[in-house]
């Protein structure tokens, strides 16, 4: 009959059988194709179908969900590429900067216009103000700085009143950045409006880029009286 002889005894099972066959031979159908498109199956409130139809509506199904997640993957590689951009700007107009005051315009100046943020702070500390109680106010934010890596997310009201004074109030989510070099010890503090621009699982790799720049920045600039 085929490759493999059909056992019409090994099961009482018509249905069985037939299923048994054409596991046995996987080609049956590329020899027979012109039995294809008699097979109907039952396709909901569109009736019956033969069975190359709903292949047909199952591979364009598939081939548009491909062209979907085509799309979300040119449209992340766009957005990556701009924010490398972006990144690359920022990098060099602090590579300009010969001060401290020029550093602070300089982050102010970019993460406004070509990040988009409400809000943007330095706080910078020396060791003893970290380690002891000379600053009461970074008692959340020890473990933070120590951690040394960005966070995203909502704050809670004290710690968005030290960051942020008078514009605390505006800001429904932050991205911490920690910073540390030789003789530079603090944190970048960016905020937006929208609760959903920074969150706990988003990706942090551009955020410790962005620390990493700031503070060898800030280690050959003339340092702030403390």
């Amino acid at each position: 009959m085929s490759a493999q002889t059909w056992n019409a005894e090994a099961t009482e099972d018509p249905v069985q059988q037939v299923a048994d066959y054409l596991q046995a031979n996987p080609d049956f159908f590329q020899h027979n194709p012109e039995l294809l498109t008699g097979l109907e199956l039952s396709h909901g409130a569109h009736g019956a179908v033969s069975l190359v139809e709903r292949q047909v509506r199952a591979l364009r199904q598939e081939l548009a969900e491909q062209k979907q997640q085509l799309a979300r993957f040119v449209e992340v590689a766009r957005e990556n590429d701009l924010l490398s951009q972006r990144m690359h700007t920022l990098t060099l107009a602090l590579l300009n900067a010969v001060s401290f005051d020029e550093v602070v315009n300089v982050l102010e100046d970019k993460l406004h216009d070509d990040f988009q943020a409400d809000a943007v702070e330095l706080h910078l500390f020396t060791q003893a103000e970290t380690d002891g109680d000379a600053n009461p106010d970074l008692d959340g934010f020890r473990p933070f700085l120590h951690h040394g890596k960005p966070r995203c997310g909502r704050l809670p009201k004290t710690q968005l009143n030290y960051l942020f004074g008078s514009q605390a109030g505006d800001i429904g989510s932050t991205a911490l950045i920690p910073l540390e070099e030789e003789g530079v010890l603090g944190l970048l503090a960016i905020g937006s409006h929208d609760a959903q621009r920074f969150h706990p699982g988003m990706g942090t790799e551009y955020l410790r880029r962005l620390g990493e720049i700031v503070s060898k920045t800030l280690e050959v600039v003339s340092e702030p009286g403390f």
